[in-house]
C-alpha cells in the first residue's frame, strides 16, 4: 500500500443534495478525511502507585477536600489548629444482626453547622415534651 497524496486525502466533492433548499452538499460529506499519519501518537503510562493511591479525604457533607494529617501537624505547630480542625459524623445501622458504626470526616464549617442544628432540634423536642 502506498501513502495517500495530498490530492487523495480528501473525499471527492459530493453532488448537490436535491433535498437541501440551496442544493449544497451535506456538511458530513464535505469534511476532509484526516490521514492516519496526522493522528496524535502520544500516550501516558501510569504505575500502580498512582492508580491505587488513596484519594484525598473529603468532607462527607459538602465534599470539600480536607487537609492532610501533615497539614494538621504543621498548623498545630504554628498555633493555627482551630482554623483547619474538622470533625466526624456518625452513622449507625444494623445489618444481619450486627450494629455497624461509621464515622465519616467533616470539615470544620459542616461539623459546626451539624452540631448547632442537632442541639437546636434537641432543645425544641425538650420544650415540646
Amino acid at each position: 500500500m502506498r501513502p495517500a497524496t495530498p490530492s487523495e486525502d480528501r473525499l471527492p466533492e459530493p453532488a448537490a443534495d436535491p433535498s437541501s433548499p440551496r442544493g449544497t452538499p451535506r456538511a458530513a460529506e464535505a469534511r476532509p478525511v484526516t490521514p492516519v499519519t496526522e493522528a496524535p501518537t502520544g500516550y501516558v503510562s501510569v504505575g500502580h502507585e498512582l492508580l491505587f493511591a488513596p484519594d484525598a479525604p473529603r468532607c462527607d457533607a459538602c465534599g470539600s477536600e480536607l487537609p492532610s494529617p501533615d497539614d494538621d501537624l504543621a498548623a498545630s505547630a504554628a498555633g493555627d489548629r482551630d482554623e483547619i480542625e474538622g470533625g466526624h459524623g456518625l452513622y449507625i445501622w444494623a445489618r444481619h444482626g450486627e450494629v455497624v458504626y461509621e464515622e465519616p470526616p467533616l470539615c470544620a464549617s459542616c461539623a459546626a453547622a451539624i452540631t448547632i442544628t442537632a442541639l437546636q432540634r434537641w432543645e425544641i423536642e425538650e420544650e415540646e415534651g
